[in-house]
């Protein structure tokens, strides 16, 4: 026998199961291979952990009387010597009626050096039957332990994806506060400035729930616009900023949309040789913007 059958009997030794000639080549191999001896003892270890994880059976009730029954039929038995010569009589009889009256055969008797299959291993060693059902609720439990964790993978790896999209969320809203506050401090130090002033522009007709404030320094030319409240401009459209005159001149400044919110921004400039504006207004036209106001007006601060 080589190195893989004496593996092969290790199962059967470890159950229980093996006994005779087998038994003793295996122990004549394991005295020499340290490999079965570990492999030998591991299996013996997961048998008899196996054992406390099964519920006990009682036995039938009419055990003991058929095992008393079988008992007496034995007693009953012709003598070994009768058996034997009237085996012997039945061979002769047969041999007598020829070769030409036989039929073949369909059984075969076993080779002697055949190996056992799985149901007759199951049948003839009871114990053999018993671990391969331990090793089998073994992986079914093993199964059923690795579903679980995949599944609580998969809740784990979910929420991951929707804590990484709310902390995507967060870090937008902390840049546009940050934006924010950035202009808010641009409009404040823009009001420190030495030259600045200030005006607070009201919603018309069109939009009476607008409003903005326009900041601006006489002294740099600087203009910082605010709005809200804002309808969205129609697609082509944008809103334009006003400077009107002391001497009733509207003269043209930059244009601007809003957001979803109706708020917009406008960074410009007071036009050349305007230091000080009397009024502003703020009207809808084309969003290239216009040099002469042609749509309805949305905002007009007082006159100063």
């Amino acid at each position: 026998m080589g190195h893989e059958d004496y593996r092969e009997l290790l199962a059967l030794e470890a159950a229980g199961a093996l006994d005779g000639d087998e038994s003793r080549a295996l122990a004549e191999h394991l005295s020499s291979c340290g490999e079965c001896r570990r492999e030998l003892a591991e299996l013996r270890d997961t048998a008899a952990s196996l054992l406390y994880t099964l519920t006990p059976v009682a036995p039938p009730a009419r055990l003991r009387t058929q095992v008393l029954e079988q008992v007496r039929a034995l007693g009953d038995a012709p003598p070994a010597s009768e058996v034997k010569t009237q085996a012997a009589t039945r061979r002769a009889g047969v041999e007598d009626e020829g070769t030409a009256s036989r039929t073949p055969s369909t059984a075969r008797a076993p080779r002697p050096d055949a190996r056992p299959g799985l149901w007759q291993l199951l049948t003839g060693r009871p114990s053999f039957a018993f671990g391969t059902l331990a090793a089998s609720l073994v992986i079914v439990a093993l199964g059923v332990t690795s579903f679980a964790l995949w599944q609580r993978n998969r809740e784990l790896s979910a929420e991951t994806a929707r804590l990484s999209a709310r902390l995507e969320d967060l870090r937008q809203e902390l840049a546009a506060g940050r934006e924010q506050l950035a202009r808010a401090q641009e409009v404040n130090d823009l009001l420190m400035a030495p030259g600045a002033a200030m005006a607070t522009l009201k919603g018309m007709e069109v939009a009476p729930q607008a409003h903005a404030s326009v900041a601006f320094d006489r002294n740099s030319g600087r203009v910082v616009l605010l709005a809200s409240a804002l309808p969205p401009a129609p697609a082509g459209k944008a809103y334009q900023l006003w400077f009107i005159t002391d001497d009733k001149k509207v003269l043209p400044g930059g244009v601007f949309k809003t957001d979803a919110e109706g708020q917009g921004r406008l960074d410009d400039r007071l036009p050349q040789g305007v230091s000080r504006p009397s009024a502003f207004a703020v009207t809808l036209e084309d969003e290239r913007g216009v040099p002469k106001a042609e749509g309805s007006m949305y905002l007009l601060s007082a006159a100063s």
